[in-house]
């Protein structure tokens, strides 16, 4: 995948899954830290993903993806979609500072 223009473009999927329903080790619970009071959110290059009671759910998109083919479709675990979702800000996908200030 690359950025072009304000736009993450996948020109080819992996071939090992992100998202699945079991793991042989773990290295981090999502789960625990949410009993333990913590508040969680997955962030790819893809898509941002908060940790809600529901499970992760897709809160913002990088433009130019597609949620259906590019994020659900990939997963092989159920992942939910929040009710108001955000396309995450174009800076972050051009090849120019993004403009961030202290």
């Amino acid at each position: 995948m690359h950025p072009e223009d304000g736009r993450l473009l996948i020109d080819k999927e992996g071939w090992i899954a992100k998202f699945v329903p079991k793991v042989d080790q773990i290295c981090y619970s999502g789960s625990r830290a949410q009993m333990q009071g913590q508040l969680i959110t997955y962030v790819t290059e893809r898509c941002v993903m908060p940790l809600l009671p529901v499970g992760p759910t897709f809160a913002d998109v990088a433009p130019g993806v597609d949620l259906q083919r590019d994020l659900q479709e990939q997963a092989t675990t159920p992942l939910h979609v929040a009710g108001v979702r955000r396309v995450m800000d174009v800076a972050l996908f051009r090849d120019a500072p993004v403009g961030l200030a202290l």
